[in-house]
């Protein structure tokens, strides 16, 4: 990263616990010594509508609150998301995260150039733990520990703590969605994807 700044911008649909992860992700910040700040930016409030929010931290308190606009990390919460709003900005050298698979992760991979892609299976973590709300999988806990690992924020343990401080339902086994995300997270490459 070119300067100690780090900014975030995350994506995915209502539902999905979007505002909920860029929370998580600052409190981690946090207790990792970090100054971070974490915002929502939507629409109308409705189930499967456009989220994105925002996490930037630094070392100081001299950050800006406004729209980050070139994100040293982008996160997909989804691949069926527009390719176009979540790549916008990221910068080169950049990391893009995606809860994704297989096939669906090679269209990405084609657009990105010089930045590391990363991917989980965050649907089926969350399925297999049973985190659903209305069918829709509660992909959030699995991508706050990818992410985590992927920037190299925090532990395992730190996360546990703060899970069981912020969260009120289902603690066991969102725990364990942030544990799995963690060690589930991988860097993908196109030749991967292919077959």
């Amino acid at each position: 990263m070119s300067n100690d700044v780090v900014e975030i911008r995350l994506h995915g649909r209502g539902g999905q616990g979007v505002v909920l992860a860029a929370n998580l992700v600052a409190e981690i910040a946090f207790q990792s010594g970090y100054m971070p700040q974490s915002f929502p930016f939507f629409g109308a409030e409705r189930r499967g509508a456009p989220v994105i929010a925002f996490v930037r931290y630094s070392r100081e308190s001299c950050l800006p609150r406004c729209r980050i606009y070139e994100p040293y990390c982008a996160v997909g919460f989804d691949t069926d998301l527009p390719r176009a709003a979540v790549l916008e900005g990221l910068q080169q050298g950049g990391l893009l995260l995606l809860n994704g698979q297989g096939a669906a992760l090679q269209s990405w991979i084609e657009e990105v150039n010089n930045r590391r892609v990363f991917a989980l299976d965050a649907t089926r973590i969350a399925a297999d733990l049973g985190l659903l709300s209305s069918g829709m999988p509660l992909v959030s806990m699995a991508m706050v520990g990818a992410l985590a690992r992927v920037l190299s924020l925090g532990e395992p343990k730190t996360m546990q703590e703060i899970i069981q401080r912020k969260v009120t339902r289902h603690v066991p086994a969102n725990i364990e969605a942030v544990q799995r995300g963690y060690h589930a997270v991988e860097e993908v490459f196109l030749d991967a994807c292919a077959g």
